[in-house]
């Protein structure tokens, strides 16, 4: 079953450091969704990097546990868990567990998007599932 708040972050552009539905990246997606479905505020990190779509950029967040992924490592995802996903083998992009075999991630050509974990673009290069750290969580709405 894929989560019903899905539906309402699915076709919203992508933009560096965008945070909010009229713009998001991996991790403004990330943000917004924690915000308004989980009742819990993730840091902003918009002082971390500039461009999204760089790896040597991004690696280095991922390289310094942000955007939270230094939470648990679980091995079956459940609603709402991160995805963290390898470019060229380096952890370098994020998404949300949607349930159903599917996350929303956003893409720089599509924005936000819904897509099967065993789609030709994501299969093989899901680096873990990570359960937000439990200390950042508003709330236990998940």
């Amino acid at each position: 079953m894929i989560a019903p708040w899905v539906k309402k972050y699915i076709g919203i552009p992508f933009l560096s450091n965008g945070r909010d539905k009229t713009s998001c990246d991996c991790y403004g997606l990330l943000y917004l969704v924690y915000k308004n479905e989980f009742d819990t505020e993730l840091p902003l990190l918009l002082s971390d990097y500039k461009n999204a779509c760089d790896v040597k950029e991004t690696k280095e967040i991922f390289k310094k546990n942000k955007p939270l992924i230094a939470g648990e490592k679980v091995d079956n995802p459940e609603i709402g868990d991160v995805v963290l996903l390898n470019y060229r083998g380096i952890p370098s992009h994020i998404g949300i567990y949607a349930g159903g075999g599917f996350i929303l991630h956003t893409t720089e050509k599509s924005g936000s998007v819904l897509q099967k974990l065993s789609s030709p673009e994501i299969r093989g290069r899901v680096e873990g599932y990570y359960r937000v750290n439990k200390n950042y969580r508003k709330s236990s709405s998940f």
